[in-house]
């Protein structure tokens, strides 16, 4: 059974929520009780939580494998309040009150680097989409873009002090582009490649915006919140206001659902509101979440990312890991699995059971990485096996078989795809004469062309809403262009009456004379 999509929440604690009923699942507050959490995110798989306090006590990973439990805590006194994981879950970045930028190796809990670029209070950290990039604002109103590759920092750039950055963000969907959000209540969005403005929406709010979110699904849209009790989407195709809600309260933090269909919005209040935005400006739902203001809301991420997908098998510069399994990065030679992540045992039915979908996602994982270590361990199993290949070879057998028929014909039986499955299976099992694999092989195998086919029909379903997101934008724009034609050209109704006085005025006049 799939797990519940969850929500954190930050405030005067930390709190777990089930998103479809938002029925609390867990509370904890790792810091310093008298101070209030003021950021938490999740790691990758989802098993873990980074937090940090207001105060800048310290930083706290916590593991969500059972009841939550500090497993691990860095920089304690350094006054960090912003933090960010990368999605390999090896490196954290945190900033705060000591003007600094610090990056932590989370496989040896220590300090790697410390960037001294800003010159105030660091308010807001991120990574990049590949790792290769951390991008910072501070209350200075400056934004510095730090490369991981050749380990230098851009130019200061931002609007100056009159603009303290509140908050920022990446899309997901085009990943060059930066929301930032500052004390004037403008919106600005950054092209984070270049370093270059795009646009400026001024007078976005009439008080110190608070939090800006990108659609996951879409790059068109954008949405802040602020102090003003507004919610405001835009869109930033044609760069106009596409609505603003009002709100009974301040504004401190947005979020985006993961399918990008809704809002959550936190409070000054302690409220979490949920939104619909296809439907009315009426909160769906809101909830008493906590004492304080609600400091932050994140989605956990919507599938775990598995360590051995094609998609994770690249270095921050975009270049293949090889198939020895050895991943060069530009903070560490070789990445192993981090030895806080607890492995699960692994159930010998569910080995065996040949029906790769009923494995739980931590037994997979753990599968996984029992995997790696063995064919590392062991070149010889690794040479005969050849399990990167052999993956790779059944990722094309299932783009040949399977996505053309996606072209021809629209959606896939799934009786073809698991056949599918089963011949590429089969034929990588055979291919080349090897010894025959494992169960626990194949299963992977089959586990890695499920995910190749989920992501296609993923990628499929979001060019569909963008379609549709598109369609809706031109329609408001050619809506717009008719009414203007309309009010430009409409019948006058007070020429109409100037006409009918001045042919009443005729007939008079050729009557008399």
């Amino acid at each position: 059974m799939e797990e519940a999509t969850r929500l954190v929440s930050t405030g005067d604690c930390v709190r777990l929520w089930d998103v479809v009923t938002m029925a609390p699942l867990e509370q904890f507050n790792p810091h310093n009780g008298r101070s209030p959490v003021a950021q938490a995110c999740w790691s990758s798989n989802n098993q873990y939580l980074v937090s940090a306090s207001s105060s800048g006590d310290k930083l706290v990973v916590s593991s969500l494998k059972l009841a939550p439990v500090p497993v691990v805590e860095l920089g304690e006194g350094k006054k960090q309040t912003r933090v960010c994981l990368s999605s390999s879950f090896q490196f954290l970045v945190s900033g705060g009150l000591d003007h600094c930028v610090h990056i932590w190796d989370l496989k040896t809990s220590r300090l790697h680097r410390s960037l001294k670029d800003h010159k105030e209070e660091v308010t807001c950290v991120s990574f990049n989409a590949s790792d290769s990039r951390i991008i910072s604002g501070s209350t200075s109103g400056d934004l510095v873009l730090h490369s991981l590759t050749t380990n230098l920092s851009s130019q200061a750039f931002g609007h100056g002090s009159d603009h303290p950055i509140h908050d920022l963000r990446l899309s997901t969907v085009k990943r060059s582009l930066l929301g930032t959000v500052s004390d004037s209540g403008s919106v600005v969005l950054w092209d984070s490649n270049t370093q270059k403005e795009l646009h400026v929406f001024d007078g976005a709010h009439k008080a110190p915006a608070s939090g800006v979110a990108f659609s996951p699904t879409s790059d068109l849209l954008v949405v802040s919140v602020g102090l003003d009790k507004k919610i405001v989407c835009y869109d930033t195709a044609s760069r106009i206001v596409l609505r603003s809600i009002r709100v009974e309260s301040p504004l401190t933090s947005v979020e985006f659902t993961p399918d990008g269909t809704g809002l959550v919005v936190g409070s000054t209040q302690g409220k979490i509101y949920q939104y619909d935005l296809r439907n009315s400006s009426a909160a769906m739902r809101v909830t008493v979440a906590h004492r304080t203001s609600v400091t932050c809301l994140r989605f956990q991420s919507s599938t775990s990312r598995n360590p051995l997908s094609s998609s994770q098998r690249r270095t921050p510069l975009g270049t293949q890991i090889p198939s020895g399994g050895r991943y060069y990065s530009p903070l560490s030679i070789f990445q192993s699995p981090l030895p806080i992540q607890e492995e699960e045992p692994i159930s010998s039915a569910g080995a065996e059971a040949g029906d790769s979908r009923k494995v739980s996602k931590s037994q997979w994982h753990s599968k996984a990485a029992q995997l790696r270590l063995t064919c590392l361990q062991k070149p010889s199993l690794y040479s005969r096996c050849s399990f990167v290949s052999q993956v790779e070879l059944a990722e094309k057998k299932l783009q040949a078989d399977v996505f053309p028929v996606f072209e021809r014909s629209g959606p896939v039986p799934p009786a073809a795809i698991s056949s599918s499955l089963s011949q590429s299976t089969a034929e990588v099992v055979g291919h080349g004469g090897a010894a025959p694999l494992s169960s626990l092989q194949i299963e992977l195998i089959q586990n890695m062309i499920h995910e190749t086919v989920e992501e296609c029909r993923d990628a499929c379903h979001k060019d569909i809403i963008n379609l549709q997101i598109e369609m809706i934008r031109q329609f408001y724009i050619l809506l717009v262009e008719v009414q203007g034609l309309m009010e430009k050209y409409s019948v006058n109704e007070s020429l109409v009456e100037e006409i009918e006085r001045l042919r009443e005025e005729n007939r008079q006049l050729r009557t008399k004379y």
